[in-house]
Formats: structure tokens, C-alpha cells, sequence
């Protein structure tokens, strides 16, 4: 658990903001300067938060070893005392300058949370409950499913329908349609119902539609369809 002190989290913190504070450079920091200044705001706090953050006394307690150290003009590693993580001023200097690391890249991360917290993710979901059951027809139909065919065939129509248009008329016999679609059976024995209209109008729809009809209640053709919604086929029947 980290202790905030005047929104400081933890004694290295309050050092490099003294520091920074001072307009120092790490590598060239007033040693003694920085240890008054952390000893002075020490006693400046209330004793009550003192209790609450003993890392910060240790601390204090560190600084004033290495300020004696540096009164005395201590400067020999054999002298080290084995209680105390920090002996010289370089010893000061290398945490100070290891906890500007680690504070850089906690802010890093601090950015990329923010960022991400934009985002929202949902769990994948199992889209087969959504999906239509698959009906399979045995091929056998009857008129209300051609005539369905037709109107989708329409509504086609009325989306390909030009800007500009001119009428004009011209007669189609159900007969030529007849024989057009007997030709184009004879070649293809199986087709498309939609492969039939070459031209989009309704004197032809008509016409096809009804030669259709006539052809399928004379036993010449037979229509089939695999599934819902799927392409219609027209078949001739061999009668002989």
C-alpha cells in the first residue's frame, strides 16, 4: 500500500520533485541542498501523518547518514555502514535517477489506459439463434409461388426503371412467348424462370407469365424450387 503525502507517493517521489523544484540536474544535483530541503519539509507535516508513513522517516534517516558522511568528508567504500542503502551521493543520484525511469513509463501506461477506457468490446455472441432455419421443399409447386416470383420480378422493374422513359407499345402474343420458351428449353432443357425476360416491361412479363401457366397445364414444362426464396427452374417433361 502506498502512503500519499501531500500528494507525494512515497519518499523518492518527494526527492525528485525537490529536485525538479530546485531546477537540478539529476547527475549534478547539491547533495547537502536536497537533504535540507526533505528534512525541512519532514518537519513542516504534522506528526500524525509522520505515523502513518514510516518510509519516509527511513528515509530521512538515510539522508541524514549520508549528510554526515559528507560533513565528515567520508568518501571510503570500506567505511560503508551495512544498515544504510545509501552511503555516497552517487548511491542518491542512482535511485533518483531509476525512479525518473520507472515514473516515465508508469506514465506511458497511465496514457494508454486512458485511451483504451474509449474503447468498449463485447463478447462474441453465437449467432446461430439468430439465423433462419434452413427449409428444404420437396420441388413441387404450385401458383401462389410463381406468383410471388412475379411480383419480386416487379419490384426489379421499378428499381431499373430509367429517368427518362418513352412509351411505346408493342403487342406480344402468349403464343411467341409459347414457342420462345419451348426453343430455349429445346436448347437448355433446364433453366432460370428469371432467365426468360430479356426485356424488363410488362406487356412481357405478362406474356411469359401466362405462357407459363399454359405450358405447365398442358404437362409441357414443370417447375421446381430447392429452397425458400430460391431461384425457380423450368424444366420441360419428356413425354414420349
Amino acid at each position: 500500500m502506498n502512503l500519499c503525502i501531500n500528494d507525494f507517493e512515497g519518499p523518492l517521489d518527494l526527492l525528485l520533485h525537490l529536485v525538479k523544484t530546485a531546477k537540478m540536474d539529476i547527475y549534478e544535483i547539491d547533495t547537502k541542498y536536497i537533504i535540507d530541503k526533505y528534512l525541512e519539509f519532514i518537519n513542516s507535516l504534522p506528526q500524525n501523518d509522520l505515523d502513518e508513513a514510516s518510509e519516509y522517516l527511513v528515509m530521512a534517516s538515510e539522508l541524514i547518514h549520508l549528510k554526515s558522511r559528507l560533513l565528515l568528508n567520508i568518501k571510503d567504500d570500506n567505511n560503508e555502514d551495512e544498515e544504510f542503502s545509501i552511503n555516497s551521493e552517487e548511491d542518491l543520484k542512482n535511485k533518483l535517477i531509476e525512479y525518473e525511469k520507472y515514473q516515465n513509463v508508469t506514465n506511458i501506461f497511465k496514457d494508454l489506459e486512458e485511451k483504451r477506457n474509449e474503447f468498449f468490446t463485447k463478447v462474441p455472441e453465437n449467432l446461430s439463434d439468430y439465423k433462419d432455419s434452413e427449409q428444404k421443399l420437396d420441388g413441387q409447386l404450385d401458383p401462389t409461388i410463381l406468383q410471388q416470383a412475379l411480383l419480386e420480378l416487379q419490384k426489379r422493374m421499378f428499381y431499373q426503371k430509367p429517368l427518362n422513359t418513352r412509351i411505346t407499345h408493342k403487342e406480344i402474343s402468349i403464343e411467341e412467348r409459347k414457342n420462345y420458351i419451348r426453343d430455349f428449353l429445346a436448347v437448355r432443357k433446364k433453366i432460370k424462370f428469371i432467365d426468360l425476360f430479356e426485356d424488363y416491361n410488362k406487356d412481357m412479363i405478362v406474356a411469359t407469365f401466362l405462357s407459363i401457366l399454359d405450358l405447365c397445364k398442358n404437362s409441357e414444362i414443370k417447375l421446381e424450387q430447392n429452397e425458400i426464396f430460391g431461384d425457380i427452374f423450368i424444366e420441360k417433361v419428356n413425354n414420349e
